[in-house]
């Protein structure tokens, strides 16, 4: 019954989802989705998915980017490829799958805290009301279930219902990076609502266990009294063991560890799952005076200790350890932008609140203040607001029944924010970082739906899913490609020089180059050190072929972040083109000392080399460029012209035959092969 309800359930979110976000599926990559995926050669080739667990330089094109430790996002990302290329309809299905797979388990989630509220007693009152109110109205069927379907049923599935479509979510679905939230957070979730149900199982088994001691207190034989006791020590054995034997249990840690492969915001998990014990986790042996359980942790250390364990020592700390030790980052060679950022943060996480409460506004950028001092207003504002948002949580804790879920949430909001509260980034406010602190918002509107009578909460949860739709596929159409995400961004954010910047490069894809060198004009007066600008600035200039703007513009990105490997490859470029031939080799030279793992760049400056006249040294290059990557045409062709010049024939036809092999409308290449093999006979 309850398996045939529940998929109906995933179903309607799944139709539901589909509906709203398939004006989604054929807008373009966008931002970090061009180093992520399209210009990222490692997610071509399958064969590449073991060396992504290995370390971090698979996951992006530019060794600047690589910086997490995410493989199984990485994985996702091949396996994306592998079906449908670089079609970025294939990468909005799968983060769209995630997306209503996560919102499913966030019905089954509230729907089974419900439960435990009332199995404690806890929502007998409420459940008692809302069976008179059923009975008081003209229904068909029986009351009781009816009432028993608002409770159970209800409430989960408007909170579901609103998490999917609700317009703060679509990031999550149109920015295919953001799959590292959307997909964690799936796991993140499963790895929860598995621990609800071990929890479950455990207060099972102590319910046995009593059930088993009363009776041997009642039996009439000697022969009866030891059965029981054998019956009891199996089920105190069984609870004991229950961590290791359990299969949600299982699932639980193996979920966790999923979701810590894919963004490592996961880090959070085992402290929420202790919260989860605290609010709702009771021994039932013990009771006050009236009768009513009294809240505990396990019954002893030792217990405590088996369950939350192997979280921490399985997965958290051999995580941390080995990302710290493969990024060798540490926060504590950040103190100056830390202390800021720290100040700053409460800002952010009200403003994470507005968002999900008030959808509007919402863009790929947003510009959050930074407060330098304590003593600034709006910082300490914030932290009056949050204090007193904290202090209603433990109001709601007291009240006890459904306000107790939403007082978990609540607290599910700050500790899920955390990670990106504490460590300073790039990107102040990301609305994908809040997918999964976002679910405090439909758990409310669940919750106050219970406190109103069937056919209203019914009624307003009809307006809100179709009003979140709408804006939901509205606000779709405004990532439709980089121009209109970025125009967005820029109206929201005037004073973003980010937005301003991408918009510039949204223009240079549009051939629309005076407009594009405005915005990077415009960006460097909003922020004379956003290096970004100048670099794309020399872009512009370099496809114009106005090379002394060109290195202008480069040079000057340089002073800024000397360690840029871009603008030393296309430096290389245009120093090569200006005649400049050992300052083109002193910067490929740079280039490859930041990031050795770009064949193009070792075939270039053996281009120069070979220009020089310095054959043996640019023989070694380009057979690097071919080490790097075997099916390098390029260098291929390139070296068998060295090895023509040398007068070495039979290596040259050797090189362009393989050339040929690789790209056989390699004109050039043809012609070579042809004249190598009449000098080689």
């Amino acid at each position: 019954m309850h398996l045939a309800v529940h998929l109906k359930i995933f179903l309607l979110i799944a139709v539901l989802s589909s509906a709203v976000y398939f004006n989604s599926f054929h807008n373009s990559f966008h931002f970090d989705d061009q180093h992520y995926i399209v210009a990222n050669p490692y997610i071509r080739d399958l064969s590449n998915i073991p060396n992504f667990f290995k370390g971090t330089q698979f996951s992006s094109f530019e060794k600047a980017f690589a910086a997490h430790y995410r493989p199984l996002l990485v994985v996702s990302y091949a396996l994306n490829y592998a079906v449908g290329g670089l079609n970025p309809t294939g990468y909005h299905i799968v983060n769209l799958l995630f997306h209503i797979g996560t919102a499913f388990l966030v019905f089954l989630i509230v729907k089974a805290m419900l439960a435990v509220c009332e199995q404690s007693g806890e929502q007998k009152s409420e459940a008692r009301s809302k069976k008179q109110e059923v009975r008081s109205k003209k229904s068909e069927g029986n009351g009781n279930s009816v009432a028993e379907n608002t409770i159970h049923y209800l409430i989960p599935l408007s909170t579901a219902l609103i998490f999917a479509v609700h317009p703060f979510n679509s990031e999550v679905v149109n920015y295919i990076t953001a799959r590292s939230s959307v997909m964690c957070s799936f796991f993140y979730l499963l790895s929860f609502y598995c621990w609800i149900k071990f929890r479950s199982q455990q207060t099972e088994a102590r319910s046995q266990q009593t059930e088993a001691r009363s009776q041997q207190t009642e039996a009439r034989s000697k022969k009866q009294e030891v059965r029981r006791n054998l019956t009891s020590n199996l089920l105190l054995l069984t609870s004991n063991f229950l961590p290791l034997t359990s299969n949600f249990y299982l699932l639980s840690l193996l979920a966790f560890l999923l979701a810590i492969l894919t963004k490592e915001i996961a880090i959070t998990l085992p402290v929420m799952l202790i919260i989860y014990d605290i609010y709702f986790v009771r021994d039932d042996a013990k009771h006050s005076s009236s009768g009513v359980s009294t809240f505990s942790l396990q019954p002893s250390a030792f217990s405590l200790l088996k369950c939350y364990l192997p979280f921490i020592s399985l997965v958290a700390i051999p995580y941390l350890i080995f990302r710290s030790s493969m990024l060798k980052l540490a926060v504590a060679g950040r103190t100056s932008d830390l202390y800021i950022n720290l100040l700053t943060q409460p800002k952010v996480l009200l403003k994470y609140l507005q968002l999900v409460f008030f959808p509007m506004g919402l863009t790929i950028d947003h510009v959050v203040k930074k407060s330098s001092t304590g003593y600034d207003s709006i910082f300490i504002l914030s932290i009056l607001a949050i204090m007193i948002i904290l202090l209603s949580a433990y109001f709601l804790f007291k009240r006890g029944g459904g306000w107790r879920i939403l007082s978990f949430f609540i607290l599910w909001f700050f500790i899920t924010l955390l990670p990106t509260t504490l460590v300073p980034l790039n990107a102040i406010l990301q609305e994908n970082r809040g997918y999964l602190a976002g679910i405090v918002f439909p758990v409310m509107a669940g919750i106050i739906f219970l406190k109103m009578p069937q056919r209203i909460a019914i009624a307003l949860l009809i307006v809100l899913v179709f009003t979140y739709s709408i804006n939901t596929a509205k606000t779709n159409a405004f990532w439709k490609d980089e121009f209109t995400l970025w125009q967005r961004a820029a109206d929201i954010s005037p004073s973003s020089p980010r937005a301003h910047d991408n918009l510039g490069l949204a223009y240079v894809g549009r051939g629309d180059y005076n407009n594009a060198i405005r915005e990077f004009e415009y960006t460097l007066k909003l922020n004379p050190l956003y290096y970004l600008a100048y670099y794309n600035a020399g872009v512009v200039y370099q496809t114009q072929k106005r090379l002394d703007l060109a290195k202008a513009s480069y040079e000057h990105c340089l002073k800024i972040n000397p360690d840029f490997f871009r603008v030393y490859y296309n430096l290389g470029i245009v120093y090569k083109k200006t005649g400049e031939l050992d300052k083109a080799i002193t910067v490929y030279e740079k280039a490859i000392s930041i990031d050795p793992r770009h064949p193009f760049v070792y075939n270039n400056l053996g281009i120069v080399l070979t220009e020089k006249g310095e054959l043996d040294k640019a023989e070694s290059i380009f057979k690097k460029a071919i080490e790097i990557n075997p099916d390098y045409a390029k260098a291929y062709y390139n070296i068998g012209s060295l090895y023509y010049r040398k007068g070495k024939y039979d290596l040259a036809v050797e090189s362009f035959n393989r050339a040929v092999e690789i790209e056989p409308d390699y004109k050039e290449a043809r012609q070579m092969l042809t004249e190598a093999m009449k000098k080689r006979q």
